[in-house]
Order: structure tokens, then C-alpha cells, then sequence
């Protein structure tokens, strides 16, 4: 009973932080299929040993957030590899239309705009 609860509580929490929307379904499915077995696993090699079934829920939960986490990263990498492709064009852009700017566009005094367009 006290397995069961144990490892409904650290269920919930990881439910809580892990990202279902980011996480493929097939793969999310694993990793919980993952954490079952290994909290079965560990009660079958600790049978009697309350100290060693003890170790085995967070174990088995940081192998599952890890699980989970790497299943999250595979799907968010394509859009964070888009967005630095869109940031350095956009740097790059700066630095093209910076260099066009001659020191006559530059007003002495900071209040005024300049006149010229870039």
C-alpha cells in the first residue's frame, strides 16, 4: 500500500511538470510503461528490504523525467533550431543596414531624427 501511494504521488507530480503538449503521446506511454517497470523490477530485487524499495521511487522517477524530458526536447529542437536561423538573419539584416548609415545620417544633437531614410 504504502509502494502504491508512494508512486501515485510522484505520479502526479510528474504529471504535473511534464509537457503533454510537447510530448509525443507514443513516447510519453513509454516512458510511464519504463517507470512501471522499473518500480516493479526494483520491489522484485528488494523483496523484504524496505530501506532498498525506499531508493526505488525516486530512482525510477528521475530515469522517467529524464525519459520524458529527452521526448520533450526531440520535439521542441526543430523550432528552437528555427529561431536562431530567424535571429541570426535578422542580426545579419542589423549589421547589412548599419553599414549603410554614413556619419552625416547621425544627428549632433540626440532629441532630433534623422531626416534621411535608412
Amino acid at each position: 500500500m504504502k509502494r502504491f501511494l508512494s508512486a501515485a504521488i510522484v505520479g502526479a507530480g510528474l504529471s504535473v511538470f511534464a509537457t503533454p503538449t510537447l510530448a509525443d503521446d507514443t513516447a510519453h506511454d513509454q516512458c510511464a510503461g519504463a517507470f512501471e517497470l522499473c518500480l516493479k523490477e526494483c520491489e522484485t530485487q528488494n523483496e523484504g528490504d524496505v530501506a532498498g524499495r525506499a531508493a526505488c521511487v525516486p530512482s525510477c522517477s528521475g530515469k522517467y523525467a529524464a525519459c520524458d524530458a529527452g521526448v520533450a526536447y526531440d520535439k521542441a529542437n526543430p523550432w528552437v533550431e528555427e529561431q536562431a536561423k530567424k535571429t541570426k538573419k535578422f542580426l545579419e539584416d542589423l549589421m547589412q543596414d548599419l553599414k549603410k548609415v554614413t556619419p552625416g545620417d547621425i544627428p549632433r544633437d540626440p532629441t532630433k531624427m534623422p531626416t534621411k531614410s535608412i
